[in-house]
């Protein structure tokens, strides 16, 4: 069958963006037509580019206006008419669409075959951001219910009071099935009228993501950690990712084990102001190391010389890939207790979760860790078992495909 893909920015760094990649290559593999629908910035290039198995469209608006834009822009609409008419998908499988490819692509893409699926990789379809009410921390993840208040907080000027309509509407009328990558994002779907909801976990390349003895030591060797305990931190900073905690715990942490360095993987010069907004000692800097960006071997290799990772984020993370990486690579995590990492992260197995709020707890599970080089290496061992069982990219493809021959089935 031919597989269209839709992602808003296929060749950039990004979960939805890299996970769409390995599920083409996935389906592919699997003997199937791929194809992927994705935009690029008028202002690079004002024509449709085709290479291969990707068509990328121009567009590009003022991102003030992204809640009204993400719904239907008509030049987009005629753009994807037109390349939907040329491919004749037997399926249509979206991912992130809520910027540039707006999800009026869904409405178009039902007009060319009736097997129009979507997964959700975060809230954007029902929130303006990241969830993270105060309802939703002090509820530790249980209440993932919104209001209109809470939107406008979030978006300001910005905010569209039909917007949410809208969407639920297009999804009600045009989609088979809209999947969420863990249950914690199937629950706030739920919640806030999302219909057809199912869940399926994303999947990693397990083949490249394991234990890299080799890769780091010469991690350690090159950062001069030869000697350090190692907590590894990182992504797209931001203090819904849990900086503050983290720097709280580290500052604990340093008092019973001396020699532990965090290393965040990140903008340094964004990482900076999330120090200076912690409000910690000076001289915790000095048990801090940042690396601004690392290719996909080097990162295996960081995985592979950490100690623990950790994922502290305070808001409904809905995945967060490196907890699966580096379970992969047989690192235990410290996971937070919001959002979907409790799927992945078995706690008191492939490592702790914790809420980061609750920083004594939080740095008493990184110190057992850190301090217990035994059972950081069991922990670590049964996170690659896991991952290898529940979150392999062979695994999710299935499930997917699955889904899609029931749809076809039923046709």
């Amino acid at each position: 069958m031919h597989i269209v893909l839709l992602s808003d920015k296929y060749h950039q760094p990004g979960a939805s963006a890299g996970v769409t990649a390995m599920l083409a290559e996935g389906y592919a593999q699997q003997g199937h037509r791929v194809s992927v629908i994705t935009s690029h910035r008028s202002e690079e290039e004002s024509t449709i580019r085709n290479q291969d198995y990707v068509i990328s469209l121009p567009i590009s608006y003022s991102l003030k206006l992204r809640h009204y834009k993400c719904l239907k822009q008509k030049h987009v609409s005629r753009m994807l008419d037109d390349v939907f008419r040329e491919l004749r998908p037997d399926i249509v499988h979206a991912h992130n669409i809520h910027m540039y490819l707006t999800y009026d692509a869904l409405r178009i893409a039902r007009k060319y075959t009736k097997n129009v699926f979507i997964t959700m990789h975060d809230a954007m379809n029902f929130n303006y951001g990241r969830l993270n009410t105060k309802r939703f921390l002090d509820s530790e993840g249980k209440d993932v219910r919104t209001t209109p208040l809470d939107h406008i907080r979030q978006a300001g000027l910005q905010y569209n009071p039909l917007r949410n309509c809208i969407i639920r509407h297009i999804l009600r009328k045009n989609v088979v099935k809209v999947c969420a990558v863990s249950h914690a994002l199937k629950s706030a779907l739920d919640v806030h009228g999302i219909p057809r909801t199912q869940v399926v976990h994303n999947g990693i390349d397990t083949n490249f993501w394991k234990a890299d003895r080799k890769g780091a030591q010469r991690f350690r060797k090159k950062n001069r950690f030869e000697d350090r305990k190692i907590i590894l931190f990182g992504g797209r900073l931001s203090r819904d990712k849990g900086s503050t905690p983290l720097l709280h715990a580290l500052n604990r942490v340093r008092a019973l084990v001396p020699n532990v360095m965090l290393v965040v993987l990140g903008d340094p010069k964004r990482w900076k102001g999330l120090l200076q907004e912690a409000h910690v000692p000076a001289n915790l800097s000095a048990q801090i190391t940042t690396i601004d960006w690392l290719s996909r071997e080097d990162l295996r290799a960081a995985y592979s010389a950490a100690n623990v990772v950790t994922t502290p984020s305070l808001c409904l993370d809905t995945f967060n890939l490196m907890n699966a990486e580096a379970m992969a690579c047989s690192t235990p995590v410290v996971g937070t207790c919001f959002g979907g990492t409790p799927e992945v992260v078995k706690d008191s197995a492939t490592g702790f979760i914790r809420n980061p709020l609750k920083t004594e707890e939080y740095a008493e599970a990184l110190v057992t860790l850190l301090a217990d080089d035994t059972l950081a290496k069991h922990m670590g061992e049964a996170g690659r078992k896991r991952v290898e069982k529940k979150f392999s990219m062979e695994k999710c493809v299935e499930t997917y495909l699955n889904i899609f021959a029931d749809s076809l089935n039923c046709s």
